[in-house]
């Protein structure tokens, strides 16, 4: 597993499928493509815009929500592609003392993690599973 940063999303021009793009914090890894949707990739994309244009979401709502709930620490997210090419996530976060792990799509927990400076990391390809003939 390695740490992981938000480098872009992009529209691919052939299929117009929407790609989150991952590099590696240390850039020793290879990158990692996801597809999302058009809203998701709209949110991650507001979150790296610096222009002043940006476009607020209704992601935007939540973060002050989180913020006042004092008994709640988020850790990491984890991103993994061992359903064979399917991306899952999961968000690891502490509350009331109790070590918390919650299923999540990719994009959504990328949204959370950007929002709250926690750290993003991806299983190596070396260490997800095989498509089984």
């Amino acid at each position: 597993m390695y740490e992981v940063k938000v480098y872009n999303v992009i529209r691919e021009p052939l299929t117009s499928r929407y790609l989150l793009i991952l590099d590696s914090v240390d850039m020793t890894e290879e990158s990692v493509l996801i597809p999302i949707g058009k809203y998701e990739a709209e949110n991650i994309h507001s979150r790296k815009c610096t222009s002043g244009r940006c476009k607020k979401s209704a992601y935007d709502m939540l973060s002050p929500i989180l913020d006042s709930v004092e008994s709640v620490t988020f850790d990491k997210l984890v991103i993994d592609n061992c359903d064979c090419g399917i991306y899952k996530a999961n968000l690891f976060m502490t509350s009331g003392g109790n070590d918390v792990k919650i299923d999540c799509r990719p994009s959504d927990g990328v949204i959370l993690a950007m929002d709250r400076k926690i750290p993003i990391y991806v299983k190596h390809p070396s260490e997800c599973c095989e498509i089984n003939n």
